[in-house]
Protein backbone atom coordinates (compact mmCIF):
# COMPACT_ATOMS: atom_id res chain seq x y z
CA UNK A 1 0.00 0.00 0.00
CA UNK A 2 1.31 3.49 -1.01
CA UNK A 3 -1.58 6.11 -0.54
CA UNK A 4 -2.92 7.14 2.55
CA UNK A 5 -6.70 6.18 1.22
CA UNK A 6 -5.18 2.68 0.82
CA UNK A 7 -2.80 2.76 4.32
CA UNK A 8 -6.90 3.45 5.94
CA UNK A 9 -8.10 0.85 4.36
CA UNK A 10 -6.22 -1.66 5.49
CA UNK A 11 -6.13 -0.16 9.49
CA UNK A 12 -9.95 0.03 9.13
CA UNK A 13 -9.91 -3.53 8.48
CA UNK A 14 -7.66 -4.59 11.07
CA UNK A 15 -9.83 -2.92 13.54
CA UNK A 16 -6.45 -0.88 14.71
CA UNK A 17 -6.60 2.23 16.56
CA UNK A 18 -3.00 2.67 16.98
CA UNK A 19 -0.85 3.00 14.75
CA UNK A 20 3.23 2.08 16.09
CA UNK A 21 6.01 4.40 14.25
CA UNK A 22 9.50 2.55 14.68
CA UNK A 23 12.35 3.70 13.56
CA UNK A 24 16.73 2.03 13.84
CA UNK A 25 19.23 3.92 15.49
CA UNK A 26 23.18 3.38 13.95
CA UNK A 27 24.01 0.63 16.08
CA UNK A 28 20.75 -1.06 15.23
CA UNK A 29 18.04 -0.78 18.04
CA UNK A 30 14.88 -0.68 17.40
CA UNK A 31 12.55 2.22 18.60
CA UNK A 32 8.90 3.31 18.78
CA UNK A 33 6.58 6.22 19.18
CA UNK A 34 3.20 5.08 19.06
CA UNK A 35 0.22 7.73 17.73
CA UNK A 36 -3.58 7.63 17.90
CA UNK A 37 -5.17 6.06 14.63
CA UNK A 38 -7.03 9.83 14.70
CA UNK A 39 -4.28 11.61 14.18
CA UNK A 40 -3.43 10.37 10.78
CA UNK A 41 -4.40 12.94 7.87
CA UNK A 42 -2.39 13.95 5.07
CA UNK A 43 -1.18 16.84 6.84
CA UNK A 44 0.11 14.54 9.84
CA UNK A 45 2.32 12.72 7.09
CA UNK A 46 3.64 15.89 5.41
CA UNK A 47 4.43 17.08 8.83
CA UNK A 48 6.10 13.94 10.59
CA UNK A 49 6.72 13.46 13.89
CA UNK A 50 9.23 14.85 15.75
CA UNK A 51 11.30 13.45 18.48
CA UNK A 52 15.03 13.93 20.48
CA UNK A 53 17.65 12.63 18.22
CA UNK A 54 20.02 12.92 21.22
CA UNK A 55 18.57 10.67 22.83
CA UNK A 56 19.30 8.31 20.30
CA UNK A 57 22.25 6.31 19.83
CA UNK A 58 24.60 7.88 17.40
CA UNK A 59 21.77 10.26 15.88
CA UNK A 60 22.51 14.31 16.87
CA UNK A 61 23.88 16.20 19.36
CA UNK A 62 22.10 18.42 22.19
CA UNK A 63 22.45 21.54 20.37
CA UNK A 64 20.95 20.00 17.15
CA UNK A 65 18.74 17.63 18.43
CA UNK A 66 14.75 17.68 16.54
CA UNK A 67 14.36 15.56 14.18
CA UNK A 68 11.47 14.07 12.08
CA UNK A 69 9.97 10.41 11.66
CA UNK A 70 8.25 10.23 7.96
CA UNK A 71 6.13 6.73 8.22
CA UNK A 72 6.82 4.69 4.92
CA UNK A 73 2.76 3.29 4.67
CA UNK A 74 4.21 0.50 2.62
CA UNK A 75 5.72 -1.29 5.21
CA UNK A 76 2.46 -1.30 7.24
CA UNK A 77 2.71 -5.04 9.57
CA UNK A 78 -0.15 -5.36 12.32
CA UNK A 79 1.55 -5.88 15.68
CA UNK A 80 0.58 -9.28 17.04
CA UNK A 81 2.02 -8.35 21.08
CA UNK A 82 -0.06 -5.28 20.95
CA UNK A 83 -2.92 -5.78 23.76
CA UNK A 84 -4.47 -2.86 21.32
CA UNK A 85 -5.03 -3.81 17.88
CA UNK A 86 -1.90 -1.76 16.52
CA UNK A 87 -0.41 -1.37 13.44
CA UNK A 88 2.83 -0.88 12.87
CA UNK A 89 5.09 1.21 10.16
CA UNK A 90 8.97 1.62 10.03
CA UNK A 91 9.86 5.33 9.23
CA UNK A 92 12.30 7.49 7.63
CA UNK A 93 14.32 10.31 9.64
CA UNK A 94 14.22 13.41 8.20
CA UNK A 95 16.21 17.22 9.09
CA UNK A 96 13.92 18.76 10.51
CA UNK A 97 14.41 22.30 8.67
CA UNK A 98 14.57 21.18 5.72
CA UNK A 99 13.00 17.94 5.33
CA UNK A 100 15.18 15.90 3.39
CA UNK A 101 16.90 12.63 4.80
CA UNK A 102 18.71 12.40 7.43
CA UNK A 103 22.28 11.25 6.03
CA UNK A 104 22.84 8.36 9.21
CA UNK A 105 19.52 6.88 9.22
CA UNK A 106 19.99 2.90 7.95
CA UNK A 107 17.23 2.76 6.30
CA UNK A 108 18.73 5.72 3.76
CA UNK A 109 22.12 4.38 3.72
CA UNK A 110 20.49 1.21 2.47
CA UNK A 111 18.56 3.12 -0.30
CA UNK A 112 21.57 5.25 -1.47
CA UNK A 113 23.16 1.92 -1.82
CA UNK A 114 20.41 0.03 -4.21
CA UNK A 115 20.17 3.64 -6.43
CA UNK A 116 23.80 2.90 -7.15
CA UNK A 117 24.11 -0.60 -8.00
CA UNK A 118 20.52 0.31 -9.89
CA UNK A 119 23.22 3.09 -11.76
CA UNK A 120 25.28 0.46 -12.94
CA UNK A 121 25.37 -1.46 -16.32
CA UNK A 122 25.51 -4.96 -14.75
CA UNK A 123 22.95 -5.34 -12.05
CA UNK A 124 20.43 -3.38 -10.82
CA UNK A 125 18.64 -5.55 -7.58
CA UNK A 126 20.63 -6.74 -4.79
CA UNK A 127 19.03 -9.89 -2.73
CA UNK A 128 19.80 -10.86 0.55
CA UNK A 129 18.72 -13.85 2.55
CA UNK A 130 20.22 -13.58 6.32
CA UNK A 131 19.87 -17.03 8.40
CA UNK A 132 18.95 -16.08 12.08
CA UNK A 133 20.31 -18.09 14.27
CA UNK A 134 19.78 -17.45 17.94
CA UNK A 135 19.35 -18.87 21.25
CA UNK A 136 16.22 -19.47 23.31
CA UNK A 137 16.51 -19.86 26.92
CA UNK A 138 14.00 -20.45 29.85
CA UNK A 139 15.51 -18.17 31.86
CA UNK A 140 18.57 -15.46 31.82
CA UNK A 141 19.79 -13.32 34.37
CA UNK A 142 22.91 -11.29 34.33
CA UNK A 143 24.76 -7.79 35.98
CA UNK A 144 27.66 -5.64 36.86
CA UNK A 145 28.50 -3.39 39.51
CA UNK A 146 31.91 -2.07 40.67
CA UNK A 147 31.82 -4.71 43.40
CA UNK A 148 30.45 -7.73 41.08
CA UNK A 149 29.74 -9.22 37.88
CA UNK A 150 27.62 -12.40 36.96
CA UNK A 151 25.79 -14.32 34.39
CA UNK A 152 23.54 -17.28 33.96
CA UNK A 153 21.00 -18.75 31.55
CA UNK A 154 18.67 -22.08 32.06
CA UNK A 155 18.18 -24.73 29.21
CA UNK A 156 15.40 -27.10 29.23
CA UNK A 157 17.45 -28.87 26.95
CA UNK A 158 20.66 -29.90 28.26
CA UNK A 159 22.12 -30.93 31.50
CA UNK A 160 24.93 -28.37 31.34
CA UNK A 161 23.25 -25.49 32.24
CA UNK A 162 21.58 -24.76 35.75
CA UNK A 163 17.87 -25.40 35.77
CA UNK A 164 15.16 -26.33 38.13
CA UNK A 165 13.42 -28.92 39.35
CA UNK A 166 10.41 -27.62 37.33
CA UNK A 167 12.27 -27.61 33.91
CA UNK A 168 13.65 -31.69 34.72
CA UNK A 169 14.99 -33.27 31.59
CA UNK A 170 13.12 -36.70 32.34
CA UNK A 171 16.41 -38.31 30.56
CA UNK A 172 16.21 -36.43 27.51
CA UNK A 173 19.08 -34.11 26.94
CA UNK A 174 20.99 -32.92 24.04
CA UNK A 175 24.35 -33.87 24.09
CA UNK A 176 27.44 -30.91 23.81
CA UNK A 177 27.65 -30.32 20.17
CA UNK A 178 24.73 -32.42 19.25
CA UNK A 179 22.23 -30.44 18.90
CA UNK A 180 21.90 -29.84 14.73
CA UNK A 181 18.66 -30.81 13.22
CA UNK A 182 17.60 -32.97 16.25
CA UNK A 183 14.58 -34.37 16.87
CA UNK A 184 11.30 -34.36 19.50
CA UNK A 185 11.57 -35.04 22.23
CA UNK A 186 15.22 -33.30 22.37
CA UNK A 187 14.15 -30.30 20.60
CA UNK A 188 12.15 -28.27 23.04
CA UNK A 189 11.53 -25.74 21.16
CA UNK A 190 9.85 -27.11 17.48
CA UNK A 191 6.64 -25.30 18.70
CA UNK A 192 8.11 -21.96 19.40
CA UNK A 193 9.90 -21.84 15.71
CA UNK A 194 6.35 -23.04 14.18
CA UNK A 195 4.77 -20.42 15.78
CA UNK A 196 7.06 -17.99 15.10
CA UNK A 197 7.16 -18.63 11.49
CA UNK A 198 3.11 -18.83 11.50
CA UNK A 199 3.08 -15.35 12.81
CA UNK A 200 5.97 -13.72 10.45
CA UNK A 201 4.30 -15.46 7.24
CA UNK A 202 0.75 -13.97 8.35
CA UNK A 203 2.55 -10.29 7.68
CA UNK A 204 4.46 -11.28 4.18
CA UNK A 205 7.92 -12.55 5.38
CA UNK A 206 8.54 -15.95 3.79
CA UNK A 207 10.40 -18.74 5.19
CA UNK A 208 12.67 -21.53 3.74
CA UNK A 209 12.80 -23.47 6.88
CA UNK A 210 13.51 -23.68 10.68
CA UNK A 211 15.35 -26.00 12.43
CA UNK A 212 17.59 -26.09 15.65
CA UNK A 213 21.00 -25.80 15.54
CA UNK A 214 24.00 -27.04 17.35
CA UNK A 215 24.14 -25.53 20.42
CA UNK A 216 22.37 -27.87 23.45
CA UNK A 217 21.07 -25.27 25.54
CA UNK A 218 18.37 -24.08 22.59
CA UNK A 219 20.22 -22.49 19.67
CA UNK A 220 17.64 -22.55 16.83
CA UNK A 221 17.82 -21.35 12.91
CA UNK A 222 15.36 -19.36 10.92
CA UNK A 223 16.16 -19.10 7.18
CA UNK A 224 14.54 -16.42 5.47
CA UNK A 225 13.34 -16.22 1.53
CA UNK A 226 15.48 -13.26 -0.36
CA UNK A 227 14.60 -10.18 -0.24
CA UNK A 228 15.79 -6.59 -1.86
CA UNK A 229 18.10 -4.87 0.48
CA UNK A 230 15.94 -1.99 2.01
CA UNK A 231 13.05 -4.25 2.52
CA UNK A 232 15.35 -7.35 4.23
CA UNK A 233 16.47 -4.43 6.36
CA UNK A 234 12.56 -4.14 7.68
CA UNK A 235 12.28 -8.01 7.59
CA UNK A 236 14.81 -8.80 9.49
CA UNK A 237 13.98 -6.16 12.39
CA UNK A 238 10.88 -7.71 12.40
CA UNK A 239 12.11 -11.17 12.90
CA UNK A 240 13.81 -10.06 15.71
CA UNK A 241 11.23 -8.11 17.03
CA UNK A 242 8.85 -11.05 16.88
CA UNK A 243 11.68 -13.69 18.16
CA UNK A 244 12.47 -11.93 20.85
CA UNK A 245 8.50 -10.98 22.60
CA UNK A 246 7.46 -14.11 21.17
CA UNK A 247 9.67 -15.90 23.53
CA UNK A 248 8.67 -13.71 26.52
CA UNK A 249 5.24 -14.11 26.03
CA UNK A 250 5.92 -18.26 26.63
CA UNK A 251 7.64 -17.69 29.13
CA UNK A 252 10.99 -18.06 27.88
CA UNK A 253 14.05 -15.46 26.59
CA UNK A 254 15.83 -14.96 23.19
CA UNK A 255 18.63 -13.62 22.74
CA UNK A 256 21.02 -12.88 19.39
CA UNK A 257 24.38 -12.26 21.00
CA UNK A 258 27.15 -14.02 19.02
CA UNK A 259 28.71 -16.12 21.81
CA UNK A 260 26.86 -16.24 25.07
CA UNK A 261 28.45 -19.94 26.35
CA UNK A 262 31.98 -20.59 25.86
CA UNK A 263 32.70 -23.47 24.95
CA UNK A 264 29.43 -24.26 22.79
CA UNK A 265 28.55 -22.92 19.20
CA UNK A 266 28.22 -19.35 18.95
CA UNK A 267 25.93 -17.32 16.56
CA UNK A 268 26.36 -16.03 13.14
CA UNK A 269 24.50 -13.93 10.65
CA UNK A 270 25.52 -15.56 7.37
CA UNK A 271 24.56 -13.16 4.31
CA UNK A 272 23.60 -14.55 1.47
CA UNK A 273 23.44 -12.65 -1.36
CA UNK A 274 23.23 -12.29 -5.76
CA UNK A 275 22.69 -9.71 -8.07
CA UNK A 276 19.94 -10.01 -10.79
CA UNK A 277 19.90 -7.48 -14.28
CA UNK A 278 16.18 -7.37 -15.60
CA UNK A 279 14.98 -10.09 -13.21
CA UNK A 280 17.76 -12.42 -14.57
CA UNK A 281 20.49 -13.92 -12.72
CA UNK A 282 23.95 -12.35 -12.91
CA UNK A 283 26.00 -14.87 -10.45
CA UNK A 284 25.87 -18.30 -13.01
CA UNK A 285 28.14 -18.92 -16.19
CA UNK A 286 27.49 -23.22 -16.76
CA UNK A 287 31.04 -24.66 -16.88
CA UNK A 288 32.82 -21.29 -15.82
CA UNK A 289 35.45 -22.21 -13.27
CA UNK A 290 34.99 -21.65 -10.29
CA UNK A 291 31.78 -23.67 -9.23
CA UNK A 292 29.63 -22.16 -12.26
CA UNK A 293 30.41 -19.00 -11.04
CA UNK A 294 30.19 -15.89 -13.66
CA UNK A 295 33.17 -13.52 -13.92
CA UNK A 296 31.07 -10.77 -12.05
CA UNK A 297 30.33 -13.41 -9.61
CA UNK A 298 34.10 -13.90 -9.14
CA UNK A 299 35.05 -9.78 -8.76
CA UNK A 300 32.09 -9.27 -6.15
CA UNK A 301 33.47 -12.14 -4.15
CA UNK A 302 36.85 -10.90 -4.48
CA UNK A 303 35.76 -7.04 -3.89
CA UNK A 304 33.50 -8.31 -0.12
CA UNK A 305 37.15 -10.68 0.70
CA UNK A 306 39.84 -7.37 -0.27
CA UNK A 307 37.48 -5.34 2.30
CA UNK A 308 36.74 -7.99 4.76
CA UNK A 309 39.01 -6.67 7.30
CA UNK A 310 37.38 -3.67 6.98
CA UNK A 311 34.04 -4.80 6.75
CA UNK A 312 33.66 -6.40 10.42
CA UNK A 313 33.91 -3.47 11.54
CA UNK A 314 30.35 -2.78 10.55
CA UNK A 315 28.98 -6.73 10.35
CA UNK A 316 30.72 -7.66 13.77
CA UNK A 317 30.87 -4.39 15.87
CA UNK A 318 30.97 -5.91 19.09
CA UNK A 319 33.56 -7.11 21.61
CA UNK A 320 31.98 -10.22 21.61
CA UNK A 321 31.89 -11.01 17.67
CA UNK A 322 35.27 -11.85 18.31
CA UNK A 323 34.75 -14.57 20.58
CA UNK A 324 32.77 -16.16 18.36
CA UNK A 325 35.17 -15.80 15.24
CA UNK A 326 37.83 -18.15 16.62
CA UNK A 327 38.93 -21.80 15.27
CA UNK A 328 36.96 -24.84 15.61
CA UNK A 329 33.53 -23.95 15.58
CA UNK A 330 33.21 -23.50 11.77
CA UNK A 331 33.36 -19.60 12.36
CA UNK A 332 36.05 -17.92 9.72
CA UNK A 333 39.78 -16.63 10.94
CA UNK A 334 40.73 -16.07 7.02
CA UNK A 335 39.69 -14.25 4.23
CA UNK A 336 39.35 -16.83 1.96
CA UNK A 337 36.40 -18.43 -0.52
CA UNK A 338 35.37 -21.80 -1.27
CA UNK A 339 32.59 -24.43 -2.32
CA UNK A 340 30.81 -25.70 0.63
CA UNK A 341 32.55 -24.90 2.82
CA UNK A 342 31.63 -23.11 6.56
CA UNK A 343 35.12 -21.98 7.73
CA UNK A 344 35.51 -19.72 4.67
CA UNK A 345 34.38 -16.19 5.08
CA UNK A 346 32.60 -16.82 1.62
CA UNK A 347 31.25 -19.65 1.30
CA UNK A 348 29.37 -21.04 -2.32
CA UNK A 349 26.63 -23.19 -1.44
CA UNK A 350 27.19 -26.58 -3.46
CA UNK A 351 23.16 -27.41 -3.68
CA UNK A 352 22.48 -23.73 -4.85
CA UNK A 353 23.46 -25.52 -8.71
CA UNK A 354 21.12 -23.33 -11.01
CA UNK A 355 20.94 -20.02 -12.39
CA UNK A 356 18.20 -18.67 -10.52
CA UNK A 357 19.97 -20.37 -7.00
CA UNK A 358 23.50 -19.32 -7.62
CA UNK A 359 24.44 -17.16 -4.59
CA UNK A 360 27.25 -16.54 -2.20
CA UNK A 361 27.01 -16.61 1.70
CA UNK A 362 29.12 -14.41 3.79
CA UNK A 363 29.76 -15.71 7.45
CA UNK A 364 31.36 -13.90 9.61
CA UNK A 365 28.62 -11.47 10.70
CA UNK A 366 26.67 -11.81 13.43
CA UNK A 367 23.36 -10.24 14.65
CA UNK A 368 24.86 -7.26 16.72
CA UNK A 369 25.63 -5.54 13.13
CA UNK A 370 23.03 -2.76 12.24
CA UNK A 371 21.05 -5.24 9.40
CA UNK A 372 20.66 -2.54 6.44
CA UNK A 373 24.19 -1.27 7.08
CA UNK A 374 25.54 -4.62 6.84
CA UNK A 375 24.27 -5.26 4.03
CA UNK A 376 24.94 -1.96 2.35
CA UNK A 377 28.92 -2.42 3.43
CA UNK A 378 28.98 -5.79 1.49
CA UNK A 379 27.24 -4.30 -1.53
CA UNK A 380 29.31 -1.49 -1.93
CA UNK A 381 32.52 -3.78 -1.05
CA UNK A 382 31.13 -6.23 -3.94
CA UNK A 383 30.56 -3.71 -6.73
CA UNK A 384 33.94 -2.09 -5.90
CA UNK A 385 35.76 -5.36 -6.78
CA UNK A 386 33.39 -5.76 -10.10
CA UNK A 387 34.40 -2.17 -10.72
CA UNK A 388 37.91 -2.95 -10.55
CA UNK A 389 37.95 -6.32 -12.04
CA UNK A 390 39.80 -8.01 -8.92
CA UNK A 391 40.34 -11.40 -9.41
CA UNK A 392 40.62 -13.26 -5.91
CA UNK A 393 43.91 -16.07 -6.85
CA UNK A 394 46.71 -13.17 -6.95
CA UNK A 395 45.41 -12.09 -3.89
CA UNK A 396 45.54 -15.21 -2.23
CA UNK A 397 41.78 -15.06 -1.26
CA UNK A 398 41.20 -18.72 -2.88
CA UNK A 399 39.57 -20.59 -4.20
CA UNK A 400 40.63 -23.24 -1.74
CA UNK A 401 39.57 -26.53 -1.24
CA UNK A 402 39.42 -29.01 1.59
CA UNK A 403 41.14 -27.78 5.12
CA UNK A 404 42.86 -25.12 4.64
CA UNK A 405 45.01 -25.58 7.99
CA UNK A 406 46.27 -28.87 5.97
CA UNK A 407 47.64 -26.64 3.49
CA UNK A 408 51.77 -26.22 3.22
CA UNK A 409 52.62 -23.57 5.96
CA UNK A 410 53.85 -20.75 3.16
CA UNK A 411 50.53 -21.51 1.48
CA UNK A 412 48.16 -20.29 4.71
CA UNK A 413 50.54 -17.87 5.98
CA UNK A 414 49.91 -15.99 2.72
CA UNK A 415 46.16 -16.25 3.37
CA UNK A 416 44.64 -12.85 4.91
CA UNK A 417 44.03 -13.13 8.43
CA UNK A 418 40.33 -11.57 9.55
CA UNK A 419 40.55 -9.28 12.74
CA UNK A 420 40.56 -10.91 16.14
CA UNK A 421 39.37 -7.66 18.31
CA UNK A 422 36.70 -4.90 17.71
CA UNK A 423 39.70 -2.44 17.89
CA UNK A 424 41.32 -4.06 15.70
CA UNK A 425 38.55 -4.08 13.05
CA UNK A 426 37.82 -0.48 13.76
CA UNK A 427 41.49 0.25 13.00
CA UNK A 428 40.75 -1.63 9.75
CA UNK A 429 37.43 0.16 9.08
CA UNK A 430 39.17 3.50 9.44
CA UNK A 431 41.93 2.68 7.27
CA UNK A 432 39.45 1.31 4.08
CA UNK A 433 36.37 3.21 4.20
CA UNK A 434 37.07 4.85 0.69
CA UNK A 435 34.93 2.34 -0.74
CA UNK A 436 32.08 3.22 1.34
CA UNK A 437 31.86 6.94 1.80
CA UNK A 438 33.60 7.54 -1.78
CA UNK A 439 30.71 6.81 -3.84
CA UNK A 440 28.44 8.91 -0.99
CA UNK A 441 26.33 6.07 0.07
CA UNK A 442 27.93 6.19 3.67
CA UNK A 443 28.58 10.06 4.85
CA UNK A 444 31.69 11.29 5.54
CA UNK A 445 30.91 11.46 9.24
CA UNK A 446 30.15 7.97 9.79
CA UNK A 447 33.54 6.16 10.48
CA UNK A 448 34.50 8.06 13.05
CA UNK A 449 30.89 8.58 14.40
CA UNK A 450 30.70 4.71 14.62
CA UNK A 451 33.94 3.86 15.36
CA UNK A 452 34.35 6.46 18.38
CA UNK A 453 30.72 5.52 19.95
CA UNK A 454 31.58 2.43 20.33
CA UNK A 455 34.94 2.22 21.37
CA UNK A 456 33.75 4.69 23.99
CA UNK A 457 30.89 2.86 24.86
CA UNK A 458 31.58 -0.49 24.63
CA UNK A 459 34.90 -1.60 24.35
CA UNK A 460 36.62 0.77 26.68
CA UNK A 461 33.82 -0.14 29.11
CA UNK A 462 34.78 -3.95 28.77
CA UNK A 463 38.37 -3.44 29.01
CA UNK A 464 38.01 -1.76 32.61
CA UNK A 465 35.93 -4.20 33.76
CA UNK A 466 37.61 -6.79 35.85
CA UNK A 467 36.44 -10.61 34.85
CA UNK A 468 35.00 -12.79 37.04
CA UNK A 469 37.13 -15.50 35.51
CA UNK A 470 40.16 -13.02 36.52
CA UNK A 471 39.30 -13.61 40.30
CA UNK A 472 39.78 -17.36 39.62
CA UNK A 473 42.87 -16.79 37.67
CA UNK A 474 44.47 -13.64 40.01
CA UNK A 475 42.73 -13.37 43.48
CA UNK A 476 45.67 -15.38 45.23
CA UNK A 477 48.64 -13.82 43.38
Amino acid sequence: MRSLREFLGFVDACGASQVDLKFTDLFGGLHHVTVPLSRFDEAFLARGVAFDGSSIPGFASVERSDMLLQPDLSSAFVDPFARVTTVAVYCDILEPHTHQRFALDPRFIAEQAEAMLASTPYADTAWFAPEFEFYVFQSTDFGSSETGAFFTVRSAESSAAPHSEDMGLQGYSIRHGRGYHTERPLDRLVDYRSTLVQMLESIGISIRYHHHESGENGQVELEVMPRTLRTMGDASQTIKYFAKNLALQMGMTATFMPKPLAGQAGTGMHFHQYLTRNGQPTFYDAGAEPYDLSRLAVSYIAGILSHASALLGITNPSTISYKRLVPGFEAPVRAFFSLGNRSAAVRVPIYADTPEEKRIEFRPPDATTNVYLAMSAMLLAGIDGIERGLDPVPLHLGPYTGDIEQLPDDVIAEIPVLPTSLREAFVALRQDSGFLTGPGVFPASFVDTFCRYKLQHEEEVLRRLPHPKEFELYFDC
